[in-house]
């Protein structure tokens, strides 16, 4: 049965509110809240009655494109994206340095991820030679479908505006989380900002989801991508119990999604939880679930 927690209980609230969320936790109103807006940090971290958990976690941000819309059916104009977007800038600009630069669609604390695969290098000179072998002329526009987490809308803006420096329009699309869901799994967007989580910490949670043919839509494979060598690739280290084997077939699924750029890696998540000082014990697991067993209150 394991040890009984040493809290009576546990009461949750709903709080849309950023700013709201953080005063109840500052005047003890409230304990805990996981819902950190990244730009209160220094606040929290200079307050006298809050204090501020971080952990890294198992999810990745990124850019997914819909490969069967044009033009970004060409892996040309996906890598040429790709290499206009400056990554570090958005990390420090939009998220104030919580969570690190990605280089894959899977966690460094997920099994499979493979350090030796790189991230796309910012380079403007090599994406407009490479829009200009796939015939795209300047004045394309596109345009980028977000939820409406405040994040997610100022990094649109940030690609939006790094995208100008290759001749790219790209209006900015914001949805409601439930429409944005509905919209993606339809394939109605172009190119659209996503996350992935793992609840298992295993790479078969986002290799499955994000690029087997079969998981197309809903399933978490918006980018509609379609590979059978990755298919093959996944479906084999479903099987295989070998870790090292395993750990093999996915590194060679992740190098071929690398060349094809369904996806371009931007963020891996660090976790945030900010608590009163009367809070003892409280930890969150790289799932982002708060840990309350071993909590106690004053």
């Amino acid at each position: 049965m394991g040890d009984k927690p040493k809290i009576d209980g546990v009461v949750f609230k709903v709080v849309p509110e950023d700013a709201t969320r953080i005063a109840m936790i500052e005047t003890g109103e409230a304990h805990v809240t996981d819902q950190v807006p990244v730009t209160e940090i220094d606040r929290i971290e200079a307050s006298g009655t809050m204090d501020l958990y971080r952990t890294e976690g198992l999810a990745v941000e990124y850019l997914s494109f819909n490969v069967k819309k044009k033009p970004f059916d060409d892996v040309r104009v996906r890598k040429a994206v790709a290499h206009a977007i400056e990554v570090d800038s958005i990390i420090k600009g939009v998220y104030n340095d919580v969570g690190t630069r990605a280089n894959s669609t899977m966690s460094p604390k997920v099994f499979g991820y493979d350090p030796d695969i790189k991230g796309y290098d910012y380079d403007i000179n090599e994406s407009k030679k490479l829009l200009t072998e796939a015939g795209v002329k300047d004045g394309l526009e596109f345009t980028l479908t977000t939820s409406d987490r405040k994040e997610r809308i100022n990094m649109a803006e940030v690609i939006q505006s790094q995208l100008k420096g290759i001749g790219i329009k790209v209006k900015i699309q914001v949805l409601e989380y439930g429409a944005y869901i509905d919209a993606t799994a339809k394939g109605e967007h172009q190119v659209s900002i996503g996350g992935w989580g793992n609840a298992t910490g295993d790479g078969d949670y986002n290799q499955f989801n994000l690029f087997n043919s079969k998981s197309q839509g809903a399933a978490g494979n918006s980018s509609f991508y379609s590979n059978p060598e990755v298919d093959k690739l996944i479906e084999s280290a479903r099987k295989e119990s070998d870790g090292d084997k395993r750990k093999e077939l996915y590194s060679k699924a992740q190098a071929i999604e690398r060349e094809e750029v369904p996806y371009v890696p931007i963020r891996n998540y660090e976790h945030l939880a900010v608590y009163g000082g009367t809070v003892k014990g409280l930890w969150l697991n790289p799932a982002n679930y708060l840990m309350l067993d071993n909590v106690t209150v004053k």
